[in-house]
């Protein structure tokens, strides 16, 4: 029986000294790799010049990419306030938030993201939620992160917010918000 190579050369497997198959895998995470092969993966960071108020938008994430997919990695929440953060889809034209340039983790890269992301300065007006994707909690004076794996997928012309729920925690404070993505050509496996 011969095994081939998985190349598209139609070679064969090859095989140890012990008979054994030499194989390898991918076992980083998938941004590792998007990052390092494609130089696709970023990195928006909202920095935590305002108080936001309860029920006030800090983070705004949307694809804007007409060929790919913005796969979210993960998101990191930093807060001085106990905060019960919401993630949702939304719709509208983003306003009032300052402007973030998403960095690209690969630093020897100059591919730049094909997102508009909002954050830091004031709160982002002029959305509105389609359906809550994610709520999670951080404690006082701490952070955490809410990991999607790469299942969270931004399709072309989709967007994200991050708001400070009304419902828990204090009233005003500052927040941090880091939103790890990659892109990838809408089809690929």
């Amino acid at each position: 029986m011969k095994i081939e190579d998985g190349k598209g050369k139609n070679g064969d497997m090859s095989v140890s000294v012990a008979q054994r198959g030499n194989v390898s895998s991918k076992n980083a995470a998938r941004i590792f790799y998007i990052s390092r092969d494609d130089s696709l993966a970023f990195n928006a960071i909202s920095i935590g010049d305002n108080d936001y108020a309860d029920g006030e938008f800090c983070m705004y994430l949307k694809n804007t990419s007409a060929t790919r997919n913005i796969m979210i990695q993960h998101i990191e929440f930093h807060s001085v306030d106990a905060t019960r953060f919401i993630i949702s889809e939304v719709t509208g034209t983003a306003a009032g938030g300052t402007v973030i340039t998403p960095s690209n983790l690969n630093l020897a890269s100059g591919i730049p993201g094909e997102a508009t992301a909002m954050g830091g300065g004031a709160a982002i007006t002029g959305l509105t939620v389609v359906k809550v994707v994610g709520t999670h909690r951080t404690t006082a004076l701490s952070e955490s992160e809410m990991s999607y794996e790469g299942a969270l997928i931004l399709g072309p012309g989709n967007a994200i917010a991050v708001e400070k729920d009304t419902e828990y925690g204090g009233t005003t404070g500052i927040v941090e918000i880091d939103v790890f993505f990659h892109f990838e050509t809408i089809g690929a496996t």
